[in-house]
């Protein structure tokens, strides 16, 4: 099982990610959190496997988190969620650390794709 953390500042959003991640075989959604400070304490309660991390969580920028993810003592992939169609995310986001940026408005199944690929670029899974 693939254990995942959704990190994003609109409820019904997590909402949404976690039940479909509850419905696709193989994944697990181990918490949520709409800020930082929630993610970091819900990191370190359930040490996911992978983060998806909103690009903007208010005033916070998920790429700083990302970056900021690197100091911990257990790094998660992450995966970047984001609205934004910024042609230099990518760049932004994988030198922070993100494994990669998937869109908000991309089909579940990429969304799903970049979670399992991340995981096994670690070599978490087997």
């Amino acid at each position: 099982m693939i254990r995942v953390l959704v990190v994003d500042d609109h409820p019904v959003l997590r909402a949404g990610l976690e039940a479909v991640l509850r419905a696709e075989p193989g994944f697990v959604c181990v918490g949520t959190a709409e800020d930082g400070l929630q993610m970091m304490a819900a990191l370190r309660r359930t040490r996911p496997d992978v983060v998806i991390l909103d690009r903007r969580l208010g005033d916070e920028d998920g790429i700083a988190l990302c970056a900021g993810l690197r100091g911990e003592p257990i790094v998660p992939e992450v995966v970047l969620y984001t609205a934004s169609d910024d042609p230099g995310l990518d760049e932004l986001a994988r030198a922070a650390g993100a494994y990669a940026v998937v869109g908000k408005t991309a089909d579940i199944n990429e969304l799903f794709d970049a979670l399992r690929l991340a995981v096994r670029g670690r070599g978490a899974l087997a």
